[in-house]
């Protein structure tokens, strides 16, 4: 949360329009959901499109929800998430 609050503060946007925008950029994402009560919330996620976070901006948002491979998972896996690639 530490880090969604950081990249929110230097883009200027809230955190909830930071997290959308991090998953329209990801590549297997198509279509994120987004859970709305009010139209208050439903403009401020819609305030998610219509920008890019920087390069380095996505990074450090993979990087701070990137989740350790578990048992019973093999240590190749968990060997090529060390190395910084996807395990596809």
């Amino acid at each position: 949360m530490d880090e969604l609050v950081a990249v929110a503060e230097e883009a200027e946007k809230t955190p909830a329009q930071v997290a959308i925008n991090w998953l329209l950029q990801k590549p297997g994402v198509t279509a994120p959901i987004i859970g709305t009560r009010t139209m208050e919330q439903l403009e401020n996620n819609l305030g998610a499109a219509g920008w890019s976070l920087t390069a380095e901006q996505m990074e450090r948002l993979d990087r701070a929800s990137a989740l350790p491979v578990s048992y019973p998972y093999d240590a190749a896996a968990e060997n090529q998430q060390r190395a910084g690639r996807d395990y596809e």
